[in-house]
């Protein structure tokens, strides 16, 4: 039974939220490099360095709330739109059934990930001492691998968490999507939508968005994982066609 929970009316504009405290935060780093600047401190005895340290956060901050500006847009367009592409909503059974099967999908995908970094790593790591023979570099190789074996054993299970304290909801546009308490966007800093597909051998169906966006190294992947509830296949089949309209 698809049961309804909450509505729109409950869903918080987290990235809006960001924005106002990175414009607060950037307001008090401001305030304090000119009360610094006023206060008679001798810079060479570290009222330069204050300075710069207030202005580089207060940077920081204002570009934090930039980035953040046109996805808090793209939030109140999907949440006030009459009609977005789906609205979902879910049974406690449903939605537990989801977390499993979310959970389930993220340690796959971690676990592949984990593993050929760990093999690039280490064959950096052979040539390194090979070329330089100092055994620090094991020590080095092995701390990062240690750190992002913890981060992909982590990160799975933060975000059930996560899921499971959101609400049992989801709605879909054409370029975004918010899914129990977390939301993305596919419109934004060069991102765009390469795939979409239902995965239907779970106990729930879970539709999936998968999307790239530029990062320093090279285009990272994102999949937008969304349970599809009862009786709304068929809409979910429709969501997929209409968004690879937009794949290039």
């Amino acid at each position: 039974m698809n049961t309804v929970i909450p509505t729109t009316a409950s869903i918080v504009n987290k990235p809006r939220k960001v924005i106002r405290n990175a414009v607060i935060f950037t307001l008090l780093m401001i305030a304090g490099a000119v009360i610094t600047g006023n206060s008679g401190l001798d810079g060479m005895n570290g009222g330069y360095a204050l300075i710069v340290l207030f202005g580089f956060l207060a940077m920081s901050s204002l570009v934090t709330a930039l980035v953040y500006l046109p996805r808090a847009r793209e939030f109140d367009k999907l949440v006030s739109q009459l009609h977005p592409l789906a609205h979902w909503t879910y049974s406690n059974e449903e939605w537990n059934a989801f977390i499993k099967e979310d959970l389930k999908e993220m340690i796959e995908v971690n676990k592949a990930t984990l593993r050929l970094v760990i093999i690039i790593s280490l064959v950096v790591g052979a040539i390194l001492l090979l070329l330089y023979r100092d055994n620090l570099f094991i020590l080095i190789i092995g701390g990062i691998i240690l750190m992002l074996s913890l981060v992909a054993f982590l990160a799975p299970r933060i975000r059930s968490r996560i899921l499971r304290k959101g609400i049992h909801e989801s709605l879909i546009g054409e370029t975004s999507a918010y899914v129990g308490g977390t939301f993305q966007t596919w419109k934004q800093l060069g991102a765009h939508l390469v795939g979409t597909d239902i995965y239907e051998e779970a106990e729930i169906p879970v539709l999936h968005i998968i999307f790239e966006f530029p990062t320093l190294q090279a285009s990272q992947q994102e999949i937008i994982r969304i349970p599809v509830p009862a009786g709304k296949m068929e809409e979910a089949r429709k969501i997929t066609e209409i968004l690879r309209k937009q794949i290039n």
